[in-house]
């Protein structure tokens, strides 16, 4: 969980990945044949040289805030970056990347004391909240400029039964999984060019995995992402066990790759969920499947819990599992490549 911990703390927050685009292709120059950075700070690592051509892709951004204004006491107002639940932010600690480097602050809003009756029942609003800095109104004018980011943050904190809470897990344990599948796969010695690509721009609307999949041109796109996982008070269907990844099935997945899919998993003892969803499932696999004249894409889940929040919790075991599924179903997939029946 090394890795997992520095991914986390990488600053990536949309279309400003560089950090963690840095951070990424770091871990995975150790295990795959050659990794580029690109110009939308997408990671693209390449293996084998020989095969079909498998797309891996799992999301490097995390969700953020921006700097709107400085208010005259010096307090920042700001907007989001993705999709934000103003809920979590009062007394929210972040770091504003400033022009003279990282400041820490948190978000403040007005003390429930000095609430009407009426303002108490109601949901904070984003208005209703600031950050602030702690500096004075000048020094603050002219430290921060409007469109600085600010990021959440949060250590990585190891909990009971393997299991991780912290912030930046959606996607950054989905990119985990694809350094795993790359060490198995490294193993497998499977007859397939695989491009592992961490994509940015998800959590704004899958940029990234659309330029990705245009110029890579794959036969096969798998796409990692985090669903969610079961807690108190979810209804039946929205949620799953942390415990084992999820297969979906439902129009965004191919029918044929999906059951091969899970018989792949059942091979191997490889226990999961199946994530039924007829709909659009609000991950970078609308863009693979679409792009070009449609790619053939499967879905794989890894479930957390307290999904954008700086607790986001994951199973340690799940995300190396889902990496493991992903290597084995691409070395199965590429030694039968002529056989494949896709209808």
């Amino acid at each position: 969980m090394e890795r997992l911990g520095r991914f986390t703390q990488a600053l990536g927050l949309p279309g400003y990945e560089e950090q963690a685009a840095q951070a990424v292709a770091e871990a995975f120059r150790e295990v795959t044949d050659q990794v580029e950075i690109g110009p939308m700070y997408n990671v693209a690592a390449r293996m084998g040289r020989e095969g079909p051509h498998f797309m891996v892709t799992a999301h490097q951004d995390e969700i953020g805030l921006m700097v709107l204004t400085v208010e005259e006491d010096g307090c920042l107002r700001f907007t989001t970056m993705g999709g934000v639940d103003t809920r979590i932010l009062p007394a929210m600690p972040v770091t504003v990347y400033a022009r003279s480097g990282p400041l820490q602050g948190i978000v403040g809003a007005k003390p429930p004391h000095l609430l009407t009756p009426a303002d108490q029942k109601k949901a904070v609003q984003l208005k209703d909240l600031y950050i602030d800095l702690g500096l004075d109104p000048q020094t603050c004018r002219e430290t921060v400029r409007p469109g600085d980011l600010a990021a959440l943050t949060g250590p990585l904190v190891k909990l009971e039964d393997g299991r991780w809470a912290g912030k930046t897990l959606d996607d950054r344990a989905c990119v985990c999984s694809m350094l795993a599948a790359a060490q198995w796969l490294k193993r497998l010695r499977a007859p397939a060019r695989v491009s592992f690509v961490a994509a940015s721009q998800e959590e704004v609307g899958s940029r990234g995995a659309t330029a990705a999949t245009w110029a890579l041109e794959p036969d096969v796109a798998i796409v990692l992402d985090v669903t969610h996982g079961d807690c108190p008070g979810a209804g039946k269907w929205e949620t799953f066990p942390l415990d084992k990844p999820t297969i979906t099935i439902g129009p965004n997945v191919h029918p044929a790759l999906g059951r091969r899919l899970k018989q792949t998993a059942q091979d191997n003892g490889i226990d999961f969920s199946l994530e039924p969803c007829g709909h659009v499932t609000y991950t970078d696999a609308e863009v693979t499947q679409v792009s070009r004249a449609g790619v053939p894409t499967v879905l794989i889940g890894v479930p957390l819990k307290y999904m954008h929040t700086t607790v986001e919790m994951v199973q340690e075991r799940t995300i190396t599992e889902a990496g493991r599924l992903v290597a084995l179903f691409i070395d199965e997939l590429a030694r039968g490549w002529e056989e494949i029946q896709w209808y």
